[in-house]
């Protein structure tokens, strides 16, 4: 029997995209990821004051690194 005409996907549509969990972006992966885009920049913040404070380089390459994690992370999953 011939599948009905119009029920398979176009073959240059946008798949649907799923995370690891199986279930597709929404909300919940939305805001977990602007919760460790939050938590990196405030990291990186923290540490890169710190490291300012007590002249320690090692603190203020470890701030930019949160910062260039969080960077990314911002321009890739984009909402």
């Amino acid at each position: 029997m011939r599948p009905r005409r119009g029920t398979r996907p176009h073959p240059f549509a946008p798949a649907r995209t799923q995370h690891s969990g199986g279930q597709e972006k929404g909300p919940g992966f939305t805001r977990g990821l602007q919760r460790t885009e939050y938590n990196l920049f405030l990291a990186a913040v923290l540490l890169i004051a710190a490291g300012a404070v007590s002249d320690s380089w090692w603190l203020i390459g470890g701030g930019a690194w949160a910062l260039i994690a969080a960077g990314l992370i911002e321009m890739i999953y984009r909402p």
